[in-house]
């Protein structure tokens, strides 16, 4: 299949079901993570989403999740933020990601937030191919862990 009929690929987005989509959402956050972290911050800034959601308030946004045979990325936001958004390793690249990121920008409000870590180069593309721009950098710690970071605020202010 070549690499434009994959990228056209829909996959359906569903609400979060808790009793079914846990365990997945855990181990796409935990597989895509280090990913993230590559570059702005060390090994050491890695917790597992199951020691972290608390602490990082994953519960208290909607939370969404993207399947095509199996769950393969989630988001989760709220009026203004989108504060989560991991496609699994094997479904980056495919436009996924960005399916996600549209679906949420569509349920957000105006200005629409998030935060990137500043050589998180995949994501700071990802959302500046829809709009976003760069308000704000800013260098503190991760939560959870004492490994400081640099971060961007980037914004989406029109549809």
């Amino acid at each position: 299949m070549s690499q434009l009929k994959q990228k056209a690929s829909r996959m359906i987005i569903r609400k979060y079901n808790h009793d079914i989509d846990w365990e997945r959402i855990c181990e796409i956050h935990d597989l895509a993570r280090p990913g993230e972290l590559e570059g702005s911050a060390s090994k050491e800034a890695f917790i597992p989403l199951q020691k972290c959601y608390k602490e990082e308030e994953l519960f208290n946004d909607e939370i969404f999740v993207g399947k095509i045979n199996n769950t393969i990325g989630f988001v989760a936001f709220n009026d203004h933020d989108i504060s989560w958004l991991y496609i699994h390793p094997n479904y980056q690249k495919k436009g996924y990601g960005r399916q996600l990121l549209q679906f949420a920008i569509k349920k957000t409000q105006r200005p629409t937030k998030v935060v990137v870590l500043n050589k998180n180069f995949k994501a700071i593309s990802l959302y500046k191919s829809e709009g976003f721009i760069i308000a704000k950098t800013k260098t503190g710690k991760i939560p959870l862990t004492n490994v400081g970071a640099t971060a961007h605020r980037m914004i989406k202010k029109n549809n």
